[in-house]
């Protein structure tokens, strides 16, 4: 994968229907059928920046944002990061997610970075240096364990400029 045959851009209100395509493609391997809601209140309703990963031809790979923690604004949260599940394993969830890591390590007031995800992506954050922190069993759904990871982001400023 290279750079230029991908690019991120800032999502728009008329995103929403390619965001549920993209939400429903990876339904139920990565994310329950019931928290479908639950990613459309976001996207109605942002918290922060949130982006659409793009190739050439402007067909949406995937998507993804960040958002200050609640209590403390130190912390950045990533949010509703997804790509198309036929196109998983070709590098564009590294794009997406260092794309996303950058502008955070870009913020001065950010210190780290936290994400829920499931035991079926931790490794993926795991080999970019986050961190697991708690794992609750079945916290999202039935079989989807939620698992807490942080990315000390003074470690991944300095990884960045080596």
């Amino acid at each position: 994968m290279t750079d230029d045959s991908v690019r991120i851009r800032p999502w728009r209100p008329e995103d929403r229907g390619l965001g549920l395509d993209l939400f429903d493609s990876n339904v139920p391997r990565f994310f329950a059928a019931q928290e479908r809601q639950d990613f459309l209140d976001f996207v109605d309703d942002l918290p922060g920046p949130y982006f659409v990963l793009q190739d050439a031809a402007g067909q949406a790979l995937g998507c993804g944002g960040y958002a200050a923690a609640e209590g403390d604004e130190s912390v950045a949260v990533l949010c509703w990061g997804m790509v198309r599940a036929d196109r998983h394993r070709a590098g564009l969830g590294t794009v997406l997610l260092t794309a996303r890591l950058d502008r955070i390590a870009a913020d001065p007031a950010y210190r780290s970075v936290a994400i829920e995800t499931t035991q079926h992506s931790c490794g993926f954050f795991a080999r970019h240096g986050f961190v697991q922190t708690r794992q609750v069993p079945d916290g999202f759904a039935p079989g989807m364990d939620l698992v807490e990871m942080t990315l000390d982001l003074g470690r991944y400023r300095r990884s960045r400029k080596g």
